[in-house]
Parts: C-alpha cells; structure tokens; sequence
C-alpha cells in the first residue's frame, strides 16, 4: 500500500502559503515562502490547518516590541 503522505522533499527546501503580517494592524498577506531543510533534532510535518491564537492577534495589533514584521503568524497547527 502506498504512504500518502510520504514526500520526495526530505533534506530539500519546501514551497510553503503563510499568513504574513508586513506592518503592524495591517490586514494579513497569505504568500508563498520557502521553508529550509529540518535541522539535525528537528522534524518536519505536513501541516493541514492552522490558527491564530489570542498572542497572534495581540502581536499584529502591536507597534513596539516584541511587534517585529515581518511576522508568519498561524503557530497553532494541525498535521
């Protein structure tokens, strides 16, 4: 039987859609980025879905740090 979530990208950069936040209170930009390999101790999984929590929401409203944007928001996943 076939493994479908098996994957021919290990130890390869991924193509990857993220909720970016460019500028504080600025509405949310889904762009494609480019994820680097897992590290030595790291995995990688196949996120389904994400969610922002009360701290995403919280840090894209912020003008001070710790509000640093660039920022990829979305840390709640399911995979």
């Amino acid at each position: 039987m076939e493994d479908k979530l098996a994957t021919t990208s290990e130890g390869q950069p991924i193509r990857c859609k993220a909720a970016i936040c460019r500028k504080p209170g600025s509405p949310l930009s889904i762009e494609e980025i480019i994820v680097a390999p897992p590290m030595p101790h790291e995995a990688r999984i196949r996120v389904i879905c994400t969610s922002l929590c009360h701290s995403d929401v919280t840090f894209r409203k912020m003008e001070v740090p710790p509000a640093i944007c660039p920022r990829i928001l979305g840390h709640e996943a399911v995979g």
